[in-house]
Order: structure tokens, then sequence, then C-alpha cells
């Protein structure tokens, strides 16, 4: 291998690695030159810093043909600005990612009918109203889109997706290799460069079981070399596919959970319509995300108010009314004291402004979680308010507390505390109701789970650091009697259940180990992290 300089290998004759000396969260990144045997020059993924001058270097010659891209990332096409007379290509379905990013962040991200939770993170631009991908920063000019199948300038175009929707693999003869630019669907030995590019639909993990299968098909094509976006060239990859398939198939594996038992108790209809009674204080909407805790004196308080009614808004606030209508009079309210929520997901938030604002009730969170409910447009998160297509699209918090709080109510003592789980940005309330110490966990756990979930990497949630295994940590140190949770759930006597996922949590972090190639774990899950310079990016 003959190097030329510090950024630029010769990897075979006529193809050269250009290695990015640029730092930041989606960098280092490789680009490649290939000068054909016309003495035409294509290059792929072009990262920021690779230039006229590079190519000059290596090929003799600074007249660029063609740049393909694998798939539309910044970090992957922000060079072609620096080539202007060259044909720029992308693949099929990935051209609305090339018209800049203002054109991309004016894009609809709004969950439309018929709300479908299946298909929830699947929508071109965003992942339930998060900006997922990272388009081109300015608009530019595209050639011939790169489709499945065809023959391109010499490369044959395999779609690979995973990493991107739309992400293709570029097969092409290189003097006696047969050579394959993959993009990010493998880094090194079997790894991924980050887990978060390919979640597409918000915990369902269909874009990361499509990597695999992209992985066990490119496989299939027994390439010599792969030349990957990230890290070093691969020149044994069909052990390093395999790898990979077996570091995916240990991560991807999700043990199987009674969903249809949301308790593990017997279920006791509530004198409230539409809510089980959990104990005689505390009362629980069956099929959303509504608690309501009740004094002795005609009083309540409500934990998050998202019926999950998902009809058209007119319906929905009509339906909802009456719910809190039937609901404080079985029940014999006479005023709704406080409102929480547990975190900002519109499904828990969805009528809580309305509900203050006719109750003429304080609505009281940690400070820390706040953030996302009052200023929305600040986060790029999944699944905020907006998103829904709600009457309002942000939450006043009258009551910011610290970590701690007690708010002493009607007897009880409800102490706030910072939970974390499905989001970093969630509280826990501990209060001792009807002889039993209950946590109210909101999203942070569901019925009787003893297993790992997917991770949600677009909520800032990663396991250790505010994510799953970090709430039931805090589940853990609490000890409670009974967890009542989202979605109509609730679990009694829930320490062997919590123990029992905080070890298959263990197993899950090692079988993680084995696909990140950085000690960073949060540079593997968390989208949203500025990189440190002391992170070993390689």
């Amino acid at each position: 291998m003959q190097s030329l300089t510090l950024q630029t290998s010769l990897i075979l004759d006529g193809l050269w690695q250009f290695q990015s000396n640029m730092s930041g969260l989606h960098l280092p990144c490789s680009g490649y030159i290939i000068c054909f045997g016309n003495n035409e020059i294509c290059l792929i993924d072009p990262p920021a810093d690779m230039t006229g001058e590079t190519v000059l270097e290596a090929t003799g010659c600074q007249d660029v043909a063609h740049i393909l891209l694998t798939h539309v990332q910044e970090e992957h096409g922000a060079g072609i600005r620096n080539f202007p007379e060259a044909a720029v290509h992308v693949p099929t379905g990935d051209e609305y990612l090339c018209r800049g990013r203002t054109a991309y962040e004016a894009m609809e991200t709004t969950w439309a009918e018929p709300w479908d939770w299946e298909t929830r993170g699947n929508y071109q631009g965003h992942l339930g109203g998060a900006r997922n991908e990272r388009p081109l920063a300015c608009p530019v000019s595209l050639g011939t889109s790169l489709r499945h199948g065809e023959i391109f300038q010499g490369f044959e175009i395999l779609e690979t997706p995973g990493h991107g929707k739309n992400a293709v693999t570029l097969l092409a003869r290189i003097g006696n290799a047969h050579v394959a630019f993959c993009g990010d669907l493998i880094y090194g030995a079997g790894r991924l460069w980050n887990w978060f590019d390919a979640d597409w639909d918000y915990g369902l993990q269909k874009g990361q079981q499509t990597l695999q299968y992209s992985a066990q098909k490119l496989a299939a094509r027994s390439p010599d070399l792969l030349c990957p976006a990230h890290g070093p060239i691969i020149r044994n990859p069909a052990k390093n596919l395999a790898l990979l398939d077996q570091h995916l198939a240990a991560v991807l594996e999700i043990p199987s959970c009674d969903e249809s038992q949301p308790l593990n108790f017997p279920a006791q209809d509530s004198a409230a319509p539409g809510f089980r009674m959990i104990t005689p204080h505390i009362h629980q909407w069956k099929i959303g995300n509504t608690i309501v805790i009740t004094s002795d004196d005609g009083r309540a308080g409500v934990v998050d108010d998202g019926l999950c009614l998902w009809e058209p808004l007119p319906l929905r606030i009509e339906k909802h009314d009456a719910v809190f209508r039937e609901m404080k009079a079985a029940l014999g309210i006479d005023s709704i004291d406080w409102i929480i929520p547990t975190h900002y997901h519109g499904d828990h938030t969805e009528f809580i402004p309305r509900l203050a604002e006719s109750e003429c009730s304080p609505v009281i969170a940690l400070d820390s979680i706040s953030g996302p409910m009052e200023f929305p447009e600040s986060y790029n998160l999944a699944c905020m308010l907006p998103w829904y297509g709600t009457v309002s699209e942000r939450l006043t918090i009258h009551q910011h507390v610290p970590e701690g709080y007690v708010l002493y109510w009607a007897g009880y003592e409800l102490r706030f505390f910072h939970l974390g789980g499905q989001t970093k940005h969630h509280l826990g309330v501990e209060a001792v109701v009807d002889g039993l110490r209950v946590l109210f966990v909101g999203d942070a756990w569901w019925g009787n789970a003893t297993t790992v979930g997917p991770i949600l990497c677009w909520n800032e949630a990663n396991p250790e650091h505010g994510g799953w295994i970090y709430a039931i940590d805090r589940m853990l140190e609490l000890q409670p009697d009974l967890l009542v949770c989202g979605h109509g759930s609730a679990l009694r006597h829930p320490m062997p259940y919590l123990r029992a996922a905080r070890s298959a949590w263990k197993k899950r972090l090692d079988a993680f180990a084995k696909l990140n190639p950085r000690e960073s774990t949060d540079l593997f899950f968390d989208p949203f992290l500025v990189a440190s310079p002391s992170v070993n990016h390689l």
C-alpha cells in the first residue's frame, strides 16, 4: 500500500481511500477515488475536506466526472460542493435529502390518520416528529438516480438499506478484485458505526432488521474487499459480514412477553366508566395514560392526561371532556387539585393544557424534565406534543420543582424523582397509598415485562445513562409494592420482575459491546451527543 498523503491511501491500482481529518459526532469518515481504465474519475461518498487537490495528487488529474453516494448524509456528501462540474448521483428515494436543509426542515411532521403505531416512525424525513436524517446542507442538482439492479458507470447497484432507508452498495471490478462500496453497512470486525441511524420506526427495529438482511445479501455476492464509509478497508468480507450478522442477531432478539396481560392481579372495574380501580384511592384509565388519585374529601390529583382516543380532533375533545365529567361524578370528586405529567410524549400530555384550564389546576413537574413540554421547538425528540396534531402544542408548567420535592396533599406525601426509562426526560412519583409503597412510572415500565426492550434512540435514552436500565435501577432502589405504569398497566410485588429485567439487560449490554466499535456507548446510541475530543473515535 503506497501512502500518498496522511489522508489518502492507495488500495488497488486505480482505487484510493480518503480519510477525513475532520472531527465531530459523525466523523471521521472515508471517501473513495476511482480511476477507471478510460481515465474517468469517480468519487464515492466524498467528505467535506476531499478537494480537487486531493484527487490531483492521487490520480494526476482533477477532472471528476461523477460523484456517487451510497446514502445521503451530510458528512458523506459534503465534499460535493468542491466539485461543481461533477454529476451527482444518489440512491432512488434519497433525492429529497438533496434539496437543502431549509427544504428538509419545512417537511410535514404531524402524525396523520389513521394514527397507526405500526408505521409510527417510517416517515419521509422524520421519526415521530424527530428529524432523524442528515440532509445535504445546500441544494444539489442531481443526475441519474442509482437504481437497484442497474449498472451505472461500471458499478452494479445493490440495494442494502438499514443505515439508510434507501442505501445502496456499489459493486465494481477493479483490477482482479470484486470491490463493494458499502456505506455504513458495516464497520471493521462485524460492527456498526452507530445504532441510531438504523432506527426507522421508534422501537419496532425494522431498520436494524433490514440492515441484518442487507448484510446477508451482500455476503451472498462474495466481494473481495469492503470499502465502508467509516473505518478501515475490510479485507475478509465473508468473515466480517458473518460476524455482523451474528452480532445483530444477539441484540435484535426480543424475548416474548404476553402484552395481553397488563396486570398481574385480578382486575376490578372502577365506579368511573372506562377506569379500573388499582387500589381504593387509585383509578386508572384502561386504554391510555390517565391516573386519578383521590382523597376522602372529594378532591383528586391526576398523573398524565392522555386517553389515547385517536379519532378526529373535535370528537377527541368531546370524548375527553365527557370522560372527566363522568369520572368526577362517579367518584364524587369536586375538584382536581393538581396535574403531574410523567414525560413529554403527546399520548401522555395531549389534554393537560385543556384540563388545567378547565379545572384551574396547576401543572407540576421536575424542572429537569420540563424543557421538551414547555419548549418543544427547541428539541428534536420523537413523539412530542406538536406531532400529535393536538389543540395545544406545549404545556405550561405552573410549578417547577427540584429532585426530591415532596407534595404534601390530602394526607399523602408525593415525592418527585428523576426516573428516566423510555426517555431520559421522565419523572417518577413515589407515595404511600392505601398502605402500599406506590411508584407512578409512566412509560418507564409496562405490565409484567421481565425482558429487554428496544432502545429508543430519539429520546436521549442510552439505556445506562437515562434509559431503561437507569430507570430499573431507580425503581429497585425504592423497593415498591406497586408499580402504576402507562397504557393501562400495573404490577404488584414488582421486585422479582425488576431484578429479572436488570439481569437480562446486563446480557444485552454485553452483546451490544460486540457491535459498538467505540468506547463510548453515548456515541453509539445518542444522536444528539456532541462528541468530546477526548473520545477515541477509531
